[in-house]
C-alpha cells in the first residue's frame, strides 16, 4: 500500500462542515488511486439518475467508486452507509455512463473508499469489488 498524506490537521476536522469533509475525503481517495496507478476519469459525475463520486481506470478496468468520509466513528464505519439502495443507484448511474461513453468492451468494478480523517495519517479502507 502506498502512503498518501492527508492534508487536514486533526484539530481542524471538527470545524469543517459536511461538504468540506466529503470534499477532503474525495481528494484523499483520488490521490490514493493515482498513487496506485489509476487514472481519474471523472470526479462527481452527474446524470439524470444521480451521481458517482469517482470513475477511475487502470488498463481495461473501469472503476465506479463511492467515497464515504467520517470525522469520527460515533455513527459506525463510513462504508456502512453504502446501503443496498445506494448501491443500486450507483449501478444505474454506471449503466448510464457506460451507454453514454460506449464502454461496453471494458471490465467494470464497484469500489468503496471508507475514510476517517480525524487522525493523522488518515485511516482508510479501499474495498475493491465491494458490490
Amino acid at each position: 500500500m502506498v502512503a498518501v498524506p492527508c492534508t487536514v490537521a486533526p484539530s481542524g476536522v471538527w470545524s469543517m462542515n459536511k461538504q468540506a469533509v466529503g470534499k477532503k475525503g474525495e481528494e484523499f481517495a483520488m490521490a490514493t488511486a493515482r498513487a496506485e496507478g489509476y487514472q481519474v476519469i471523472e470526479h462527481n459525475y452527474r446524470c439524470p439518475l444521480g451521481e458517482i463520486d469517482l470513475i477511475l481506470q487502470k488498463g481495461d478496468i473501469v472503476v465506479f467508486a463511492e467515497v464515504k468520509t467520517r470525522r469520527g466513528d460515533s455513527f459506525g464505519e463510513a462504508w456502512e452507509s453504502v446501503t443496498e439502495s445506494k448501491q443500486e443507484r450507483i449501478r444505474r448511474v454506471a449503466a448510464w455512463y457506460v451507454r453514454e461513453r460506449d464502454l461496453c468492451q471494458c471490465t467494470f468494478r464497484f469500489d468503496v473508499f471508507s475514510i476517517h480523517i480525524e487522525r493523522q495519517p488518515c485511516q482508510y479502507r479501499w474495498f475493491k469489488d465491494a458490490f
